[in-house]
């Protein structure tokens, strides 16, 4: 007698089957996160009426996978420079190995995925965290036909849904909007150079900000890598003019640390002579005298739902309706608030 084809059971089948969400699906078997009696048996129940394996990942092993997945960090300062220098990848990282061992699964770090020695590196899926536009590593793990999600969005492939990404729109408007209450109006932005979704979404939201104000835009890009001495070196000239900026916001902390010491050496007072803000928030601006308002990109909860997303994926679960849009968060410090 021919076998009779049977359809691979998915994670969203149970969910279907129980009415609940993926993620409760996900809770329910894991045991990771409370789920009330009730529902965690109607998920072993619907699980078990459909003959789906209570664990993925060990299901994976069984079916000759790694139990591995990958990440690759695209920013070119994402490895470079001192710690404080590097804490925003340091805590998206952490935050990524912590939420695969708390799976049960392993993470490995790949350098380039274009370099013929990594390019076989065994791995189920991949996390890609800071796609630039068009993003070639990005385009060439698609072309593999590997699971990918995305830590931010590539610019360029707004409609790629595998992706958990920050409102920086909002939280840049935010900041301009608090910046013009405490009486800016001359306010200056400097970005990185790298085409990321941080960096281009910030310009966008400046410049239909200013636009919308009738205020003058005022935008400078440095290379990342530059850190604090390389804004010391680009600012200085500008707060020399006869009608400097009353406000810069820096994309990078280091940029904030380095547009303040120059400014000090200026005796230009912070906040009153000149409000400072930056986009990142770290040990630069936690520590710098006064302390500097910046934005927490909520680093952990991007790693945690990433690693989230990558195991629906690879759960067989179908591409999200939109993306997951995560909130960052501004800390309100006395570089920005004027007496």
């Amino acid at each position: 007698m021919a076998e009779v084809f049977r359809p691979r059971v998915t994670i969203r089948d149970v969910a279907e089957r129980a009415g609940v969400a993926i993620s409760t699906v996900s809770h329910a078997i894991s045991g990771r996160r409370p789920v009330s009696e009730a529902t965690r048996q109607r998920v072993l129940d619907a699980a078990a009426e459909l003959g789906y394996g209570a664990n993925p990942v060990a299901r994976s092993l069984r079916t000759g996978r790694s139990g591995l997945i990958g990440l690759i960090l695209r920013p070119r300062d994402a490895v470079h420079g001192s710690l404080g220098g590097t804490e925003t990848f340091n805590r998206l990282s952490g935050a990524i190995a912590t939420a695969a061992l708390d799976h049960g699964i392993g993470l490995v770090h790949v350098p380039d995925i274009l370099d013929p020695r990594v390019s076989r590196v065994p791995m189920d899926g991949c996390i890609v965290a800071h796609p630039y536009g068009g993003d070639e590593v990005l385009g060439e793990l698609i072309r593999r036909d590997l699971p990918v999600v995305t830590v931010e969005e590539d610019p360029d492939r707004p409609e790629f849904a595998w992706s958990v990404r920050l409102d920086h729109r909002g939280a840049v408007t935010d900041l301009l909007d608090r910046l013009r209450v405490q009486g800016a109006r001359r306010i200056m932005l400097l970005t990185g150079t790298e085409d990321n979704a941080w960096n281009r979404r910030a310009r966008e939201a400046y410049l239909a900000w200013t636009k919308r104000h009738r205020m003058p835009p005022r935008h400078a890009a440095l290379y990342e890598g530059e850190g604090a001495d390389g804004a010391a070196r680009l600012i200085a000239p500008v707060l020399a003019e006869p009608e400097p900026p009353d406000a810069i916001i820096a994309a990078a902390s280091r940029f904030a640390a380095g547009i303040a010491q120059i400014a000090d050496k200026l005796d230009l007072a912070v906040p009153d002579g000149l409000m400072l803000a930056a986009l990142t928030d770290s040990e630069y601006t936690r520590a710098n005298d006064p302390p500097i308002s910046a934005i927490d990109l909520a680093l952990e909860q991007l790693g945690i739902q990433a690693v989230e997303l990558m195991l629906q994926r690879l759960a067989g679960a179908p591409p999200p309706a939109e993306p997951i849009v995560l909130q960052p968060t501004l800390h309100w410090r006395p570089s920005t608030t004027r007496a």
